[in-house]
């Protein structure tokens, strides 16, 4: 029986615009946007999402990834962060009807910038879960095993009796790998027709 379900955020619950982020930097520093896409330094940005490394030096690393010498600025960096972040979608519908009968999680590879400065100020769905597993807190990424284990051990339940949902495939077949039913994400419609086929209260009663 599911009594659980973990959202991811971005891309489930808030658009994201990486092209704005890259824009804003480009220029910035006076280069082209995919300039900035080329060398984004993953595996550093990895590492902040697990918690290993401050605001600062993220973007310091950030910074010496770009083609040198570069000129930006701190301020100018953490306002093209802010942008990555969008607008609120249609799903955080589901998830409200879904908070009223289900203990409802956020489950996501993020860092402490955007949850402190964005998230838990400018939308509307933090205030709808029971709570939260973020990489940055638990030191593990998706789709490392060890993130779901902590997300069931945190919320206190079996991964039988929990739903995974994320737009990231590779994310959901590590989550159902470990026992959890795994729902890949690709639209508001296909999410409400799949929580329908699992039988879950009032979803096709609104």
């Amino acid at each position: 029986m599911i009594t659980t379900i973990f959202f991811d955020i971005g891309g489930v619950l808030l658009n994201i615009h990486p092209e704005r982020t890259f824009q804003y930097l480009s220029e910035c520093i006076d280069t082209k946007p995919d300039d900035i896409k080329v060398n984004f330094p993953w595996d550093v940005h990895s590492d902040y999402e697990k918690g290993r490394l401050t605001n600062k030096e993220w973007f310091i690393a950030f910074k010496d990834s770009l083609p040198q010498p570069c000129c930006l600025k701190e301020s100018d960096f953490w306002r093209a962060w802010q942008l990555l972040l969008g607008k609120e979608k249609k799903t955080v519908q589901l998830l409200k009807t879904l908070s009223e009968t289900y203990s409802v999680w956020l489950l996501s590879n993020t860092n402490p910038k955007h949850i402190q400065d964005e998230i838990e100020k400018r939308y509307l769905f933090p205030q709808l879960i029971d709570g939260a597993v973020y990489s940055f807190n638990v030191g593990y990424r998706k789709p490392e095993t060890n993130i779901y284990r902590i997300a069931a051990d945190n919320a206190n339940v079996l991964p039988e009796n929990c739903i995974f949902i994320d737009d990231q495939y590779e994310n959901v077949q590590s989550a159902i790998r470990f026992g959890f039913t795994g729902i890949h994400f690709k639209s508001y419609e296909q999410l409400e027709m799949d929580l329908i086929q699992h039988k879950l209260n009032g979803i096709n009663q609104r």
